[in-house]
């Protein structure tokens, strides 16, 4: 079998998520329409906000019987002479429309023309609800790029601290594209709640651009995935003199990080852990409970497993994989854009166990039973005969779809976690 190489998301597209994480904001792409059906696709999975009614209303031009991602669809004779007639056009029609703050994105080819879209949009008086990502970030790794749109739209917003709410925090870090994302916002904020800490807002996982006029007044941001959110971080600690709380362990995946996460976040804010922790030590408890009663409790010893993912997860879930199950890692590759953090840890962690090897194989050759990745890795090492079982992590995921929460982060994301080993061995 040949060498099988990951294809990672780019920056174009993180771009494209980030503005589609903002509740209410609406993407306007300007490139050739044929950047804009995956894009479409991949959204609408990611953060369905689809309503019936509104079919005839997004028949418009530009939009084309779908509400996502309105598009310039620029031709040749654009890429000659310029398109900002269309970005005009387009501008006017998404307000007449929709209404939302219009975030501009260029594909990577009207990068290229210089088209002052920024102008435009000050010419037309829309500089108050419309704005540009200049920069393309098709180069970028995608969780940099999403960390960079989210900051730039923070940016653009000013949001003015008015007092600091004590005991508050905004959540962030956390991407759209994580499997189940709002699941895991709801599962995180629970834990934060059992230690009396009110979370404000996410910017980057369905925060409005509303919301981040008080995102200024809290006390403190909390981190998931630092790929995802120390560059919005580094502006809220910098303007508005919020520092923000990074737990060394990683994302809260696993019972192990879930409890570091939330328990460094208490030493700082001077708060007390112990209901989150008897929350995370029940669901530990009822999945002792759950292995023990199986005949086959100890298969999960000696499984080879693949972990494909952010280094933020790519650590403790290999961790708490190799520590609380007995399963080894056979391969193990961070997405582009990794935590320095995060992969010293993890290198640490495999030296002292002698798992080098993991890291320099080829999947096609390691043999992993499972393969933790994107819904479309994991999907396609399966169907390969690479591995005999995926669990998804992230989008894009073009086979599986869950009725039922299945979060990725915190106590809950384990259950799942577990739930798919167990039943795939």
């Amino acid at each position: 079998m040949p060498e099988i190489k990951n294809i990672h998301m780019d920056g174009f597209t993180g771009a494209i998520m980030a503005v589609e994480s903002f509740d209410g904001t609406v993407t306007v792409l300007h490139g050739p329409g044929g950047c804009r059906n995956y894009h479409t696709f991949l959204s609408s999975q990611c953060y369905p906000r689809k309503s019936p009614e509104n079919f005839r209303k997004y028949s418009q031009k530009y939009f084309y019987w779908n509400s996502r991602i309105p598009c310039t669809y620029m031709d040749e004779n654009d890429y000659i002479n310029g398109a900002e007639s269309k970005v005009g056009e387009i501008l006017q029609a998404v307000k007449e429309i929709d209404g939302g703050v219009a975030v501009f994105i260029q594909s990577p080819g009207a990068a290229l023309i210089g088209d002052n879209i920024s102008g435009v949009i000050e010419r037309l008086e829309y500089s108050g609800t419309a704005l540009a990502i200049e920069e393309s970030l098709i180069s970028q790794p995608f969780s940099r790029s999403y960390d960079h749109t989210v900051r730039s739209i923070t940016e653009w917003k000013k949001p003015r601290k008015t007092g600091t709410r004590k005991g508050t925090v905004n959540i962030l870090g956390l991407p759209i594209t994580t499997k189940a994302w709002a699941d895991s916002l709801e599962e995180l904020k629970h834990l934060l709640t059992l230690c009396g800490i009110e979370t404000v807002t996410s910017p980057g996982a369905g925060c409005s651009v509303g919301d981040i006029d008080s995102s200024a007044d809290a006390e403190y941001n909390v981190m998931v995935c630092p790929e995802y959110g120390s560059g919005t971080a580094e502006y809220y600690e910098k303007e508005l003199g919020i520092p923000c709380i990074k737990s060394e362990a990683g994302a809260p995946a696993g019972f192990d990080a879930s409890e570091e996460w939330i328990k460094n976040i208490c030493a700082v804010m001077g708060k007390d852990p112990s209901g989150a922790l008897k929350y995370i030590g029940k669901q530990r408890f009822r999945a002792f409970n759950m292995i023990d009663k199986l005949v086959y409790n100890q298969k999960t010893r000696g499984v080879r497993f693949a972990v494909m993912a952010d280094s933020s997860v790519l650590l403790p879930l290999t961790k708490w994989l190799y520590c609380y199950l007995g399963m080894i890692p056979v391969f193990l590759e961070a997405e582009p854009g990794e935590d320095p953090g995060c992969m010293k840890s993890l290198d640490a962690f495999i030296e002292r166990r002698n798992l080098r090897d993991c890291q320099e194989r080829d999947i096609s050759k390691a043999e992993p039973y499972f393969v933790f990745a994107d819904g479309h890795m994991s999907e396609t090492m399966r169907l390969m005969g690479v591995c005999k079982a995926g669990v998804d992590l992230s989008a894009p995921d073009l086979s599986h779809f869950s009725f039922i929460p299945k979060p990725v982060m915190g106590p809950l994301g384990s259950m799942y976690i577990l739930d798919e080993i167990f039943n795939n061995l």
